[in-house]
């Protein structure tokens, strides 16, 4: 009896669920929605500064192509970094590997980086697709992980560089300032804060949870968090999982290196990218000025909210620029941030497109 008076709950808790569902999938369209307003304001309002200014044409005319294919070039380094790197890591890791799926998780991980506000999409949806894809559970957590902190200790590497022996070559940039550099201080501090979080740690496991409950309380207490407890198993667990992860990769110090090296190959020929297509337009900045500027510039808008780092990315571009007074600002703006960023957004696509029609055709 006590199971028939039960059973009229049943509907209500589908129509819960299916209320969440509707709610998460709206949610889902609205960003989707907001993601492209906000790069087409972004395209918009950067097209209006560049030919609202009286004498300056309108159309790309001139274009040392030999360089934008240089550009092309730096960018297939980069894809070619990034595919390397999940393929070494799939066959130290799992056993065995797959270029097909190396490619995949590294342009989705991407992808899902230049969606996402703060470019916090891509990790977890690498551990979830790497499990699909049939990856041990270990090596399919261990993996974007490791991958995580070897790109950004490669970049800290890099920025550290820059700061130290890079400031001479930029003096031929007009708009270099002690503005932009302190804003690149002040990224550079919150892009090493979560690796170096991550490995205090690995390393001390116990002083940096005192460390984490102290916090947790405070920002429970002053109410910036609610349910302090959740969050504090939640951050356990993620601390944990990363903790794993860096002490299985560091038994492989050949991987470590390896990792290193081809994240720190990625950076640079990321940060040469924007070189390329400015003397494409005939920009004279040297080659030197471009990579240390564009490492600053990648500092200081770390920190930006947007995703794929949308509006400070173009208008730290623009700064860069100051020497191109010829009416390309725009096109090499745009040149560049297709290299850099919606060519992912393409791959990304390409890739769901090919993989529903792949899955289709086997169900057929």
């Amino acid at each position: 009896m006590d199971e028939l008076k039960e059973a009229p709950e049943a509907p209500d808790v589908l129509d819960s669920d299916q209320s969440k569902s509707r709610n998460k999938k709206t949610r889902k369209r609205i960003f989707a929605i907001l993601f492209v307003l906000i790069n087409i304001a972004v395209i918009t309002a950067t097209a209006y500064v560049d030919f609202s200014q009286e004498g300056m044409p309108s159309a790309p005319l001139g274009i040392n192509m030999l360089f934008l294919f240089a550009a092309a070039g730096c960018f297939l380094i980069v894809l070619a970094a990034l595919i390397m790197k999940h393929y070494i890591m799939m066959l130290k890791l799992n056993g065995s590997a797959s270029f097909r799926i190396a490619f995949e998780v590294a342009s989705l991980g991407r992808y899902y980086d230049s969606i996402t506000p703060t470019g916090a999409g891509g990790q977890p949806f690498q551990v979830y697709y790497l499990k699909k894809k049939g990856i041990t559970t270990g090596a399919s957590a261990a993996m974007p992980i490791a991958g995580f902190l070897a790109q950004q200790l490669s970049f800290i590497i890099l920025a550290i560089v820059v700061f130290a022996f890079g400031t001479p070559f930029l003096n031929n940039v007009d708009s270099y300032t002690i503005a932009i550099k302190i804003s690149a201080v002040i990224g550079i501090v919150f892009y090493a804060s979560m690796p170096m979080l991550i490995i205090f740690f690995a390393i001390f496991p116990k002083p940096a949870g005192g460390v984490m409950r102290f916090v947790v309380f405070l920002l429970g207490k002053i109410r910036v968090i609610k349910h302090p407890d959740e969050k504090l198993i939640k951050a356990f667990t993620s601390f944990t999982a990363y903790r794993n992860s860096i002490v299985t990769i560091y038994k492989k110090k050949h991987l470590l290196f390896a990792l290193l090296i081809l994240g720190f190959v990625y950076q640079v020929a990321l940060c040469s990218i924007p070189y390329f297509v400015l003397r494409a337009f005939g920009s004279p900045l040297w080659y030197r000025s471009v990579i240390a500027m564009m490492a600053l510039i990648y500092c200081a808008i770390t920190y930006i909210p947007t995703p794929g780092n949308s509006g400070a990315a173009e208008a730290s571009f623009y700064l860069l620029l100051t020497s191109l007074r010829q009416g390309y600002l725009f096109w090499a703006m745009l040149i560049w941030r297709f290299f850099t960023y919606y060519i992912f957004l393409l791959m990304g696509w390409g890739i769901f497109v090919f993989n529903g029609i792949e899955k289709k055709r086997k169900k057929a």
